[in-house]
């Protein structure tokens, strides 16, 4: 990755202090990756460069920079995270969409549709359908 000039640098810390994500930032100057962005915006890197250098801590301990469609490993969207978890189906208390259909339609792996519905990943959707579980059914016995 080319290293960026001071003005831009500055200018990144500006749009940082404004409330722009260390993504969203990168997504804007993409020959600079967001862990570029963050560097010189945190002072790790050209910390004398100018302008105001953001706290580790900014987000109070959760980096909010890495959630759902703003990080870039994301491989959906929130729009598609969203439409996942509203196909729990109420009558029948099960997904209306097995997650290997889900996964076909996205072009992504099951896995990564289970670990949504387990509420493992885009835990700041507090969705209510996330870590919900079809109720067992009783076992009936048959007597003969």
């Amino acid at each position: 990755m080319p290293k960026p000039p001071a003005e831009l640098v500055v200018q990144w810390r500006e749009m940082a202090e404004e409330g722009y994500l260390y993504a969203e930032i990168a997504r804007k100057y993409r020959k600079y990756s967001v862990d570029q962005v963050r560097h010189y915006c945190l002072g790790h890197t050209g910390r004398n460069l100018g302008g105001p250098i953001q706290q580790v801590d900014r987000w109070y301990g959760s980096n909010v920079w890495l959630r759902g469609e703003n990080s870039p490993h994301a491989q959906i969207s929130d729009a598609a995270a969203k439409a996942v978890l509203d196909d729990w189906d109420e009558e029948s208390d099960r997904w209306g969409s097995s997650g290997a259909e889900w996964a076909r339609e996205l072009g992504v792996s099951p896995s990564t549709i289970y670990m949504l519905r387990r509420g493992e990943t885009w835990t700041h959707l507090e969705h209510p359908n996330q870590g919900r579980k079809p109720r067992k059914k009783k076992k009936t016995s048959k007597k003969k």
